[in-house]
């Protein structure tokens, strides 16, 4: 029998699939430039960088290891090169660039993604933060082809910025010819889909390589200015796939379901077999069970994650104590995914050695309504999440519904999901400018910024809009969640309402006084302004929480940076960093008076 050890028993996920926990990537050392091949002065190792968010170029360093950091300069200011060579791969970094910065990755050393400071840039192009690069003709003297970023996610110079790069090298047949171009699959900066399915005929201008090949080494550009990077990991996907084959199944109609899954109880309705689990659609919205057995070939040995998504499954509070599905996965007689939760994702990960193992899944649906939605989605160390079931598209997929904005701001009641959490007494507020923010009304608490289009409605408004929440549509900057005041009065603070003036001013009681919370978006596009007023007599002392983080640096007088320098915070109100229990928070006082009191700072990413 092949090797099978069971490194964790379940994770859970939400119900999305972008949520879904992905297997760790293999880490690029940043201990030594040992990954790089013969790698030139302006590449070295830092242990922390730092940028002035004004100065052009700027990026002090602290040597060290962990960081990777290019300072060109006359002499030397050339590229960087990875020892090892790859075809098909994902890649995952951090970035920090200064203002006016300009570097990029190239995949293969020829095709290039754009890394660039294009913080504020109302118009993208191929040559803007998430770009793919033009190329470019000699003869014509010309750039064609390039491709611009579908919104601009980039944050402001000295923030440390996070890319994602699924690339797919071009195909050669036997005789070295080339049958299929490259092809970036997905470009994901700053948590954003910027670049979807776009295939490149050749290598981008400036390239390592003018020729193309099944294998070669990544490439960071060095020659154009500096750049810091860390956290970098990959995966090289293999030829070889998990495929599953001599599948039979079995179908169940008769109660009591679960036991059919849980013990491989009952008498099958109807049997059959099938090349592969796709094969099988239950098209009734019936209570049913399946189970399906066959073989499951596994091309690498390593760790493989195996989830499954029961779309009927929702996490409503209403089925909560009653099973209405569930799921279960053994490989070689060993159980290695059991959803019996009342959420729609469940996930589990084993050991396996290359082999072929016997395999069973099954699943049960015990409430009505929709036909089984089944996705069961495999990944290993040499192959990208990839499905072994997925439900039939029947019908019409909902899709989107963008709340377009006018001239004035947009203030727009629903659920906001944050951290996990659904919170009902929220709403999400747009901008013409483009910057736009979610707030929990019941502590005033802001959840979410935002640049770029305004929100989705579609869980709200498409059909019966079961999940009625809105989609913040850009590359979301996540606030802790925590309450804006603390005070230590018995008396909690009370949200009254809103008015529109023309930024909505939203108003809460505490105590005898009244507390208004103003909130806009800059003039000049940096970020959000927040001026909180307090209005009425109050003895005892209110603070105002700014931010609450595992890492508060005050970088100026009147700056500081959050989250390891994710997001900035201006003040011109007297603040101070202190400890909580959640971590470190930057507070600033409202000190009460017959005149009242107030505060303001600035959000800046």
């Amino acid at each position: 029998m092949r090797t099978l050890l069971f490194s964790l028993a379940l994770l859970t996920a939400g119900s999305t699939a972008s949520a879904q926990p992905r297997l760790a990537l293999q880490p690029l050392s940043l201990e030594s430039l040992t990954q790089f091949d013969d790698p030139s002065e302006n590449w070295f190792l830092a242990d922390s960088v730092y940028s002035d968010l004004a100065l052009h170029n700027s990026l002090a360093v602290t040597p060290g290891r962990g960081i990777l950091v290019n300072q060109p300069n006359e002499c030397a200011r050339e590229n960087l090169y990875t020892r090892w060579q790859h075809g098909d791969i994902e890649l995952e970094l951090e970035f920090m660039m200064p203002k006016a910065s300009n570097s990029g990755i190239y995949l293969q050393g020829r095709y290039e993604v754009q890394l660039v400071d294009s913080w504020r840039h109302p118009h993208v192009t191929f040559g803007d933060l998430g770009g793919i690069y033009q190329r470019w003709d000699e003869a014509e003297g010309r750039g064609f082809e390039g491709r611009p970023p579908r919104i601009n996610a980039g944050r402001a110079p000295g923030l440390w910025q996070s890319l994602r790069i699924v690339f797919d090298a071009p195909d050669f047949d036997e005789n070295g010819i080339k049958i299929r171009p490259a092809r970036f699959v997905q470009v994901v900066l700053n948590g954003v889909i910027v670049q979807e399915n776009v295939t490149v005929s050749g290598p981008t201008r400036a390239a390592g390589f003018e020729d193309e090949a099944p294998l070669e080494p990544l490439m960071i550009q060095g020659d154009h200015g500096p750049v810091a990077l860390r956290n970098i990991h990959y995966r090289m996907s293999g030829e070889s796939s998990i495929s599953v084959n001599n599948i039979t199944y079995s179908e169940y109609v008769d109660e009591p379901l679960d036991e059919i899954i849980w013990n491989a109880a009952g008498t099958p309705a109807s049997t059959g077999t099938i090349q592969n689990l796709q094969e099988h659609a239950v098209t009734s919205a019936d209570p049913v069970a399946l189970r399906y057995e066959g073989t499951l070939h596994i091309p690498v040995s390593g760790t493989y994650r195996f989830g499954t998504t029961l779309g009927w499954v929702s996490g409503d509070p209403h089925w909560s104590g009653r099973p209405i599905g569930g799921a279960l996965l053994q490989i070689a007689g060993q159980e290695v995914l059991r959803h019996d939760q009342n959420q729609s994702s469940m996930y589990g990960d084993v050991v396996l050695d290359k082999g072929m193992y016997p395999f069973s899944f099954g699943y049960f649906k015990a409430a009505g309504w929709v036909p089984p939605q089944v996705t069961l989605i495999v990944e290993g160390p040499a192959t990208r999440p990839s499905p072994l079931m997925q439900p039939l598209q029947g019908g019409t997929p909902a899709e989107r519904i963008p709340v377009a904005l006018g001239t004035h701001p947009l203030p727009l009641r629903g659920f906001v999901v944050h951290q996990g959490i659904k919170y009902t007494h929220s709403m999400a507020v747009g901008n013409p400018g483009d910057i736009h923010y979610t707030l929990d009304l019941s502590t005033a608490s802001l959840l979410h910024a935002w640049r770029g289009p305004f929100v989705d409605a579609a869980p709200m408004w498409h059909n019966r809009g079961h999940d009625q929440t809105i989609l913040p549509l850009g590359s979301l900057l996540t606030f802790s969640g925590h309450s804006a005041i603390e005070t230590d009065m018995d008396t909690e603070l009370q949200f009254t309402g809103y008015q529109l003036s023309p930024h909505p001013v939203f108003t809460y009681s505490i105590g005898e006084a009244v507390l208004e919370d103003h909130i806009q978006p800059q003039s000049d596009g940096s970020g959000l302004l927040r001026t909180l007023i307090l209005i009425g007599g109050i003895k005892e002392p209110i603070w105002v929480r700014i931010a609450i983080s595992d890492q508060i640096d005050a970088v100026s007088d009147h700056r500081y940076a959050i989250d390891g320098f994710t997001w900035y915070v201006e003040t011109e109100s007297e603040a101070s960093i202190q400890q909580s229990q959640d971590g470190q928070a930057l507070m600033v006082p409202l000190e009460p008076g017959e005149s009242g009191a107030s505060a303001n700072y600035v959000i800046v990413w």
